[in-house]
């Protein structure tokens, strides 16, 4: 491989001679700016010039697809070497792409002798809109970066604001200006100064490497911030009397509301997964309901408690009466993911695809905004959240009460029934029994039944006091 050193005694004319050193610095800038470490830069640097000296000299601009090849097929990578192949052909296209601003020539790999020895072992990372794209801003990029990838949207919104934060931190600094030196600083004042704990700290971590390697193309390197605050917390459980309590005192949307609250508390499904609910997931006859695209974006069944099974048929009715009448004024369309949507044309009309606890209003898809589709989607969460919020400070409890404590409450109730934790993990959905053992430790009496020192200590007295 021809060494930087190496090319001041290339023998060239004094205008190739120019060209080729100006684009060896514009390489070598544009390795700084996407963020390489020095020695992988120079590495990358001698790969080119490596590549232009194979072909004679000859200028990048005037090669493409069969000079790639032919450079890879070279028996300087067979044998112990075969794995320097792979740095050598990242360094070209980074070369065609980054820095000629030229579409990397994707069949150069094929047909050559590669194997899986010389391919990367390590995981890519994806870059869907990488670079600087005039007239785009950063904004609009992220976000259909995020869309490209298929992010939930409320993924797409938490992303964007940790982004902002990030921006307005360091002064309103563009983006490519910095790098892991501002994002330690950026992240160490959310540990240290807000006080933010380790879950939190790590989604804006999440977000800002988004940003910089699958918007930005740029490697940040390792991050050596504080870290925020470790601890485990316990969930917040209500007993079997408090949970009737909070259910009865819960008013909004004609006992809709209501109706959702027994609904997360006797399947365990969360307040999205609730409110997603479509007509046709919910079987009134075999008493289940079927989880779709739930956390992680896996489907699981759950539980349907045959108490709520003629309150769940009348909600069918009064969604099939409301749907009817959005047909008659020629609506009635209901969202679906786009390839369902370009699958099953008619399904969005079709009252299986409804949603079981639909809104009172129609409204525009905020990720279509263009089409000005006006659509019936759910229930707000937020509504939900204040319904059960208000009930739970009428009935005069102290703790913070959630959607979220419902799901908490099933799997501890359960677990106090003597049903299996591994039953339980399936049916809320967990991939890490952990996570489910959690519960064990707010049961009624504990894990062991243990009896308090104080306790014994009263049996004690009274011992002592009988004649």
């Amino acid at each position: 491989m021809a060494t930087l050193q190496e090319s001041a005694d290339l023998s060239m004319s004094p205008r190739a001679a120019g060209r080729e050193k100006k684009l060896l610095e514009r390489a070598w800038d544009a390795l700084w700016a996407a963020g390489f470490e020095e020695g992988a830069a120079r590495r990358y640097l001698a790969w080119m010039l490596d590549y232009i000296v194979f072909h004679g000299k000859r200028h990048p601009q005037e090669m493409g697809v069969p000079e790639v090849r032919a450079f890879l097929a070279d028996g300087r990578f067979s044998g112990p070497a075969a794995a320097k192949r792979v740095e050598a052909a990242a360094a070209i296209r980074f070369l065609y792409e980054v820095v000629l601003k030229r579409h990397w020539p994707r069949g150069a790999l094929e047909d050559s002798a590669e194997t899986d020895a010389t391919r990367p072992q390590q995981r890519q990372e994806p870059v869907y809109l990488n670079g600087r794209q005039p007239g785009v801003k950063l904004r609009d990029r992220v976000r259909n970066a995020l869309r490209v990838g298929q992010y939930a949207l409320e993924t797409e919104k938490t992303y964007l604001a940790w982004i902002e934060k990030y921006i307005l931190f360091h002064g309103q600094r563009p983006p490519e200006e910095m790098g892991a030196l501002e994002v330690e600083q950026f992240l160490t004042h959310l540990a240290v100064n807000q006080k933010v704990a380790k879950d939190t700290q790590r989604q804006a971590l999440n977000a800002l490497v988004f940003l910089y390697r699958t918007v930005l193309g740029q490697k940040l390197g390792k991050i050596m911030a504080v870290r925020g605050r470790h601890g485990k917390r316990l969930p917040v459980v209500l007993t079997r009397k408090e949970v009737p309590g909070v259910l009865q005192r819960i008013e909004g949307a004609n006992g809709v509301h209501r109706l959702m609250a027994e609904v997360m508390y006797g399947s365990g499904l969360r307040i999205k997964e609730c409110c997603r609910q479509r007509v046709k997931d919910v079987d009134l006859e075999r008493l289940q309901i079927a989880v779709r695209n739930g956390k992680g974006d896996q489907d699981r069944a759950t539980v349907l408690p045959r108490r709520l099974v003629d309150r769940l048929r009348a909600q069918v009715d009064r969604v099939r009466r409301l749907h009817e009448d959005d047909l008659a004024r020629g609506l009635g369309r209901v969202w679906l993911p786009t390839a369902l949507r370009r699958k099953y044309p008619n399904a969005e009309r079709e009252l299986g695809w409804q949603y079981l606890f639909p809104a009172n209003r129609l409204s525009i898809d905020p990720r279509e905004p263009q089409d000005r589709i006006r659509r019936r989607h759910h229930i707000h969460v937020d509504s939900v959240q204040k319904a059960i919020r208000a009930a739970a400070k009428k009935s005069g409890l102290t703790k913070r009460v959630t959607p979220h404590v419902f799901r908490h409450s099933f799997a501890t109730h359960l677990l106090e029934n003597g049903d299996n934790i591994r039953t339980v993990q399936e049916l809320l959905g967990h991939k890490d029994i952990q996570t489910t053992m959690i519960y064990l430790h707010v049961m009624e009496g504990g894990t062991t039944n243990v009896r308090s020192p104080l306790d014994l200590l009263e049996d004690e007295i009274a011992s002592t006091l009988e004649p």
